[in-house]
């Protein structure tokens, strides 16, 4: 469970180390008492995901020289800053990498010890067995590994507790990062095969928590497994995969497909490379698009199951994560080129450059829409006007205010239900209606964000109210009050949020201090307005 809200803890590294003390209940720093006393003075230590450099430091006040490795730059310059503190400049060496990479950046034979703690467990399986066999080539004669992470426990009632305690940490974290980790499960067979002889050192917490030392062993062969084909085929699973996606796709477990290299059609060694996240729609609508009519290699990065645009600007799908597949997968040597078709709505978070430097592979943005790829592979990847522009048709805006509603839905229409059962039905309809509404006229509401567009879609809802009570519901005027301080509310909320649906305009979280302010208004204006008129 430490791992989960260690996600979270990575956004404040001001805050890690004392939020995984508090989250390991203090065994985290017994493992890393551990893993020190088996230094040596002089001995070279690599860590993989070193994080705000404490164990880095630990191991180099042992006397070790120490390379710490991290992909995040805000827990590295926590580090770098503790290092200088400290004045372990010539011990300690820090650099931003992922751990991916760490094969092509050192030599072979370079390190006594290899550590790592509470990474494996943020890492897909192919990414695991990748890493320890990078790790295996790193270590010199007679080199140790120390994997310190999360695994589930053994025996029901231990998982019981496990999974009872580590439910809320998920829903907080993901809250509040939008990601979450799997803790290890098999993890002495995955060190085995990657040429590892494992034990567990120590364990904590109920057998959550454990230290493995591995020695490398006999390297069992590198036999890779044939490369899986993906069909279009529409399925029970599919369906109701779709169904959620519609409805529930921003909150978690997203429905991911497993990250790797994927056949689709027939493929040779010339045929193109493309590029996508994991999200499970995206992979298959972009396979549904290709199926019959290319041949190609889908490249499958790991986006944490976030649509390639949204993951590109929220950091999850980068040049890191893509140079992490191309290695991974192993497809250099399967193609006699090398060249990536990167979807033209990663360009915002992936630098293609970086890829080339890393990878030796070019990087070329492929169109907007994947119902345009074959059409662009058959014109040599040369892209149409039309291929470069981002729409927002009707059929699309339906679709995100379905996703939209489906999350609000259960923080607004859920409670009212529990809480308020009168207005369930009344708030439900204002909300359905005012949502549809502003989908199918959006284009042509004035403003350049939800916000600005909010306030037509007040006038318009405050104006559909009075035309009602006038002509028909001849409303009271203290259900006219209530209802016209509500739908503002609403109609507010609806055009500022709903923002965040459309890829024309910001994320709708720059609209949240102006919600807070407008909401706060109109409580008072509610509340002061019904004691002023005795209502």
């Amino acid at each position: 469970m430490a791992t989960v809200f260690m996600k979270w803890l990575e956004t404040t590294p001001g805050d890690y180390d004392r939020g995984i003390k508090l989250l390991t209940l203090g065994r985290g720093a017994r493992v890393q008492a551990h893993i020190t006393a088996m230094v040596h003075e002089g001995e070279k230590v690599l860590e993989i995901g070193c994080g705000t450099g404490t164990l880095a430091l630990m191991l180099a006040r042992q006397g070790a020289m120490v390379t710490g490795v991290d992909g995040s730059p805000t827990m590295l310059r926590v580090a770098r800053e503790r290092v200088d503190t400290g004045g372990l400049e010539e011990q300690v060496e820090l650099h931003q990498l992922d751990a991916s990479l760490i094969a092509d950046h050192f030599d072979p034979g370079s390190f006594d010890l290899i550590v790592s703690t509470l990474l494996f467990s943020e890492l897909p399986p192919d990414e695991q067995r990748y890493v320890l066999r990078a790790a295996r080539r790193l270590l010199a004669p007679g080199g140790r590994l120390a994997v310190a992470d999360e695994v589930v426990p053994e025996g029901m009632m231990a998982r019981l507790v496990w999974a009872a305690v580590r439910l809320p940490l998920v829903i907080v974290t993901w809250l509040i990062t939008r990601t979450t980790t799997h803790a290890l499960s098999g993890f002495p067979a995955i060190l085995a095969a990657a040429g590892f002889a494992p034990r567990v050192a120590t364990s904590y917490l109920g057998g959550s928590l454990q230290l493995f030392i591995a020695r490398p062993a006999e390297e069992m062969a590198d036999e890779r497994p044939p490369v899986p084909r993906m069909t279009h085929r529409i399925t029970l699973r599919s369906l109701l995969v779709n169904l959620w996606a519609i409805f529930f796709r921003i909150i978690p477990p997203y429905p991911k497909v497993r990250p790797g290299l994927y056949r689709v059609g027939e493929p040779n060694s010339k045929s193109p490379v493309l590029v996508t996240g994991n999200f499970d729609l995206t992979v298959r609508r972009v396979v549904r698009q290709l199926d019959g009519r290319v041949d190609c290699w889908l490249l499958v990065a790991d986006s944490a199951g976030i649509n390639v645009w949204c993951a590109a600007g929220g950091g999850y799908f980068s040049a890191e994560k893509v140079t992490a597949a191309v290695k991974i997968s192993g497809v250099e040597e399967l193609v006699a080129h090398h060249t990536l078709v990167l979807p033209q709505l990663a360009a915002c978070g992936v630098d293609g450059r970086q890829v080339h430097r890393e990878t030796g592979w070019a990087v070329r943005w492929g169109p907007a829409r994947a119902r345009d790829i074959p059409a662009y592979l058959s014109a040599g990847r040369q892209k149409s006007d039309a291929m470069r522009w981002v729409t927002f048709p009707l059929r699309e805006r339906i679709e995100m205010m379905l996703v939209t509603l489906g999350f609000y839905g259960l923080f607004i229409l859920v409670p009212l239900a529990v809480l308020w059962r009168p207005m369930f039905w009344p708030v439900t309809a204002a909300l359905c209606g005012l949502s549809l509404f502003y989908t199918i006229v959006l284009p042509w509401l004035p403003g350049h964000d939800g916000l600005a567009k909010s306030v037509p879609l007040v006038c318009i809802a405050l104006a559909g109210l009075y035309v009602y009570s006038a002509l028909w519901g001849h409303l009271p005027p203290h259900s006219i009050f209530n209802w016209t301080v509500g739908l503002v509310g609403l109609a507010v909320f609806t055009g500022a949020e709903l923002q965040g649906m459309s890829p024309l305009m910001r994320g709708e979280q720059a609209n949240w201090m102006w919600e807070g302010v407008i909401g706060t208004v109109l409580a008072v204006i509610y509340l002061v307005g019904s004691r002023l008129i005795s209502w």
